[in-house]
């Protein structure tokens, strides 16, 4: 599964702090991007929720920021979910 093409169908992330945090995903060198729904966060939870994707590459890599002063996070895991398409591009 070196360099084959990858379907990222989502991720989980437990995660609290304050404010959204925004998530997106981008293949390397920002050829293509995805805006994920952006997550309220809260000083306590009990639940890590999922946002779904829908991004093909054969690599990638997620953001997460916040975008106004005093939002703070503290990430505590992360599953990315993935599926193997195919073992090369077509050509």
């Amino acid at each position: 599964m070196a360099e084959n093409i990858l379907h990222f169908n989502g991720i989980r992330i437990r995660v609290v702090g304050s404010g959204n945090l925004l998530l997106r995903f981008e293949s390397l060198d920002n050829v293509i991007s995805q805006d994920l729904v952006a997550l309220a966060m809260s000083s306590t939870t009990d639940r890590q929720p999922t946002r779904l994707a829908n991004f093909i590459s054969q690599r990638g890599r997620y953001i997460f920021k916040t975008t106004a002063i005093d939002e703070q996070f503290k990430i505590n895991r992360i599953i990315i979910f993935t599926t193997e398409l195919w073992t090369q591009f077509p050509g």
